[in-house]
């Protein structure tokens, strides 16, 4: 199936690119595309996306198809093709 990730903030930077088509097989769930995309399509973008002692980073925020998912609903929710998923990690400043 292709979904379509969506890099915003520091990530688009890091990427060097808005937006990547990635291929995964049928049944994925939303933390197998991110750990496929930290570790296969940017690797730049892995420490916006895995935490330092394993698993997702608790501050990410994702958004599929418009609606908000937090890093722990990721393992539960289920990917379809044509999905559209937004990457937006935390913003800090002053």
């Amino acid at each position: 199936m292709q979904l379509r990730v969506q890099f915003t903030a520091q990530l688009r930077t890091v990427a060097g690119r808005a937006e990547e088509v990635v291929e995964l097989p049928e049944g994925s769930n939303l933390e197998g595309l991110l750990v496929h995309v930290a570790t296969e399509v940017c690797r730049e973008a892995a420490g916006y996306l895995l935490a330092p002692g394993g698993g997702l980073r608790p501050s990410l925020i994702v958004s599929v198809n418009n609606r908000a998912i937090s890093p722990h609903e990721a393992s539960a929710t289920h990917m379809s093709s044509g999905d559209v998923v937004m990457l937006l990690p935390p913003i800090a400043g002053g």
